[in-house]
């Protein structure tokens, strides 16, 4: 050990060092050298800082949670190249679900938009998820997010799909009686014959999934609140181009699962602020609709057919004067309306679509369909409208649509629900807390539970078919199930009906030779349906 002595010499000949280092002028040393040294390793030090907090912030959204460690789950990086590489929802199915149904009992957890969630595959867990729907409400993510990004700014806070209890029997008591009224056949037949004019327009193939959509939007617009939009003639018109800059955007990964590039970060993507520009166009529009409706309303109404009324009409008439019915407001209206946008647009168009595709491909199913429609309608060399009644009079096309709808289902997975308390499904624990997802394609092609699930065969929903023959209905699920199922299912299937039969009974369908979709429908990226990519189909007219 050192003595005093020598440590203060050591003290004496540090400082000497010292003086020779700084010269003649300290001061200048000490600004220029030491300094900037001590500046560089303080920014050195925030950015080492910044970086920490931005990798904790990574890792509690990413880190898989103790309670979940029972179960097997999807790994992350092959979810998150998936995503990456924009699988579409049952390539990612095929991938990491399926494969492990039998070991799992169909539950397993994932990484998804909300963070860690249970993935559910089993029917009977399913059933169990949808009655009893105080143990398994849905989230209320989308009503607690702090900064709107554009899917919640345009669904809204609150909806028949969003709300439990007693938000959700409120708006359920208003707008059931609204769908059990409305089944519009006739404006369902004006729009079809819209849209064979635009076919007969055509030069070859026509592109059915865009002049669906546009069909679709036509039919929700009048009958869900009586605005026009003349999408199927006018496809580039004002209105049409709003709608489909949102609605064709909201759907888009990386806003979903990275909301807060939709959100505080959103000054960095000029393209995704013309999107929320659109919505806000599109919401000035439903409020003068609303209110259009409402002074209608009081001046007496109109004196169209009832089950002709817009939804938009039956659902103020229903809360109008009526004890029984606590009235929407304004606001709660308007999230309504853009909830059947939603589920009577892109869903709708694609299922029709998928429809005319395995016709297009099976000309054995298509000629049966055919011959079904043409008992009802006749076979005169003219166009021939199906009335509300002879809407049921088409058992098998109604089995071929099901059939469509297993294979490419309206929605792959139904909105999350949460755990409210310990319980289990499919004797797997579920800790309290826990995200919840129904997954329904990997429900629909499930070698476990349908035999040759990738075949299109209608007969499976024949009488005493296979649906009938299964353990449990709950391995079908396009349109939910429980007392959650979607309240729009009739009114979906009559535009399907109408249009159907009527495209059968004037047209020959076929697929192009050269369609991508030759193998079996390719489905585009993820989005909140399942849309086929491109899809192109020969009509040839029979008179």
């Amino acid at each position: 050990m050192a003595s005093p002595t020598s440590t203060s010499q050591y003290q004496i000949d540090r400082m000497r060092s010292m003086i020779l280092l700084l010269g003649s002028d300290p001061i200048n040393i000490i600004k220029t050298k030491l300094l900037p040294s001590i500046t560089r390793s303080k920014f050195k030090l925030l950015g080492a800082a910044i970086a920490l907090y931005v990798a904790s912030i990574v890792y509690r959204a990413f880190a898989y949670p103790r309670k979940l460690r029972h179960l097997k789950r999807v790994p992350l990086l092959p979810t998150l190249k998936s995503l990456m590489a924009g699988d579409s929802d049952l390539e990612t199915s095929k991938k990491f679900m399926l494969p492990h149904w039998k070991e799992t009992n169909g539950v397993m957890s994932f990484w998804g938009q909300f963070g860690w969630t249970v993935n559910v595959a089993n029917p009977e867990a399913i059933r169990t998820i949808l009655y009893k729907t105080d143990m398994f409400p849905k989230t209320t993510v989308f009503q607690e997010q702090k900064y709107k990004n554009l899917m919640t700014k345009f669904v809204g806070d609150n909806n028949l799909v969003f709300s439990n209890a007693h938000e959700w029997r409120k708006r359920r008591k208003i707008a059931n009686p609204a769908f059990h009224r409305s089944m519009p056949a006739k404006t369902f037949a004006v729009l079809t014959s819209r849209m064979f004019e635009q076919i007969e327009k055509a030069d070859g193939p026509v592109d059915v999934q865009k002049l669906l959509q546009r069909f679709t939007l036509d039919a929700i617009g009048l009958i869900g609140f009586g605005f026009e939009f003349n999408a199927t003639n006018t496809p580039e018109g004002e209105w049409v181009t709003t709608y489909n800059d949102v609605a064709d955007n909201v759907g888009d990964f990386k806003y979903l699962f990275f909301p807060i590039l939709d959100t505080t970060l959103l000054g960095l993507f000029p393209e995704r602020q013309k999107k929320h520009e659109s919505l806000n166009r599109l919401n000035e529009l439903f409020d003068r609709v609303i209110q259009h409706k409402k002074s209608e309303l009081a001046k007496g109404g109109s004196n169209v057919e009832e089950n002709e009324k817009d939804l938009l009409t039956l659902m103020m008439e229903a809360g109008n004067g009526d004890d029984q019915h606590e009235p929407l407001t304004s606001k709660e209206i308007r999230d309504e309306l853009v909830l059947f946008f939603i589920a009577g647009h892109d869903t709708t168009s694609n299922a029709m679509t998928a429809v005319l595709y395995y016709l297009a491909v099976n000309s054995h199913i298509q000629a049966k369909a055919r011959k079904e429609v043409l008992d009802v309608l006749g076979d005169e060399p003219l166009d021939v409208w199906p009335t509300l009644e002879q809407l049921k009079e088409f058992p098998y096309l109604s089995k071929v649509m099901k059939e469509a709808i297993r294979l490419a289902p309206p929605a792959t997975s139904l909105i999350e629900r949460v755990a409210k308390v310990d319980t289990e499904l499919a004797g797997v624990f579920i800790p309290k807390g826990t995200l919840l997802q129904v997954d329904v394609i990997s429900l629909h092609y499930n070698e476990n539970l349908w035999k040759s699930p990738t075949k299109f065969d209608p007969e499976r929903f024949a009488d005493g078919g296979e649906l009938e023959s299964m353990p449990s209905t709950y391995a079908y699920l396009p349109f939910g199930g429980g007392s959650r199922q979607c309240i729009g299912m009739n009114f979906s299937l009559a535009e399907q009906r109408v249009a159907l039969s009527s495209i059968l009974r004037k047209y020959e369908l076929s697929l192009p030779e050269n369609s991508i979709h030759k193998d079996g429908i390719v489905f585009d990226s993820p989005n909140i349906t399942m849309a086929p990519k491109g899809m192109e189909i020969n009509f040839t007219p029979r008179y």
